[in-house]
């Protein structure tokens, strides 16, 4: 399939995913992700699509930036990714494409996932809906990922991955020291951090089925506060960017991010040293 994004354009392999790239190919799969990009990327830049899937977002760039390095855990979409690239002759030298899972720590994990891998949802965080957690896969922090890649220069990151954000952000200073604090892009997955308290603190599947319906229909949260906790940290690592954009590009200011840190259930973030213009 030929893929036609604003002005870029390139090849796919459809897959499984048919109706997910003809979705994409329509312009309203996630125009907010495109302007972010369009805003921060540079012709010289690195950057690493970290959660790449199939690679919509990493073959985007490459059309724009020096060099890409795409990541992403499930083994059905890396192997769709690793086609995606060979089928762009033009690009194949800008994409480094790696099946690893960035977390807080080097481990063996499940890789969890809904109703089957390659569907965008797989995740390192267990959620009470996943159906799936027969693969495991070893971890690495992105510290070292970029020592063992021997990457030097970073200047855009973008974060989407099903919930584990939740484990990396509160330990990624240094790795951010090390690249001289690059805009960073990060999609939340609130619900998804609620539903894996779920699955940790109440057994009864009967149980769990009906307040999480209650929840979505009254908009209520038992664990709420417990999340608030939680997350109250998240961002200590990210407090020396000088803007903070909501993916709308709205400004908002670290101190009303330390306060309600769970505006996250409805903005995804853009934390950079540069005025989007």
């Amino acid at each position: 399939m030929d893929i036609k994004l604003r002005k870029t354009e390139f090849k796919i392999s459809v897959g499984e995913n048919i109706d997910a790239w003809n979705y994409i190919n329509s312009g309203l799969w996630e125009p907010h992700s495109f302007n972010i990009f369009d805003a921060f990327i540079n012709t010289n830049d690195t950057i690493l699509d970290i959660g790449s899937w199939s690679g919509v977002l990493s073959l985007y760039a490459a059309n724009k930036v020096k060099k890409v390095y795409a990541i992403d855990p499930d083994p059905v979409c890396f192997k769709e990714l690793e086609v995606n690239i060979k089928l762009n002759s033009n690009l194949v030298d800008k994409i480094s494409a790696h099946n690893v899972a960035i977390s807080d720590k080097k481990e063996t994990l499940h890789l969890y996932a809904r109703e089957a891998y390659g569907k965008s949802s797989s995740s390192i965080l267990s959620r009470k809906r996943d159906n799936l957690k027969s693969l495991q896969i070893e971890t690495v922090t992105l510290l070292n990922f970029l020592k063992q890649e021997k990457i030097e220069h970073v200047h855009f990151i973008k974060m989407d991955v099903e919930g584990a954000e939740f484990k990396i952000l509160p330990n990624i200073k240094k790795a951010l020291e090390e690249m001289s604090y690059p805009t960073l892009y990060i999609s939340f997955h609130y619900d998804y951090l609620n539903e894996h308290l779920y699955g940790k603190y109440v057994n009864s599947k009967l149980l769990n089925k009906l307040l999480l319906k209650l929840e979505k229909s009254l908009g209520f949260s038992i664990f709420k506060k417990r999340i608030k906790r939680q997350i109250s940290h998240l961002f200590d690592d990210l407090l020396q960017y000088k803007y903070i954009y909501t993916s709308q590009g709205e400004l908002i200011e670290n101190m009303y991010l330390k306060q309600h840190p769970e505006c996250i259930k409805e903005y995804d973030l853009v934390f950079t040293n540069k005025k989007w213009k």
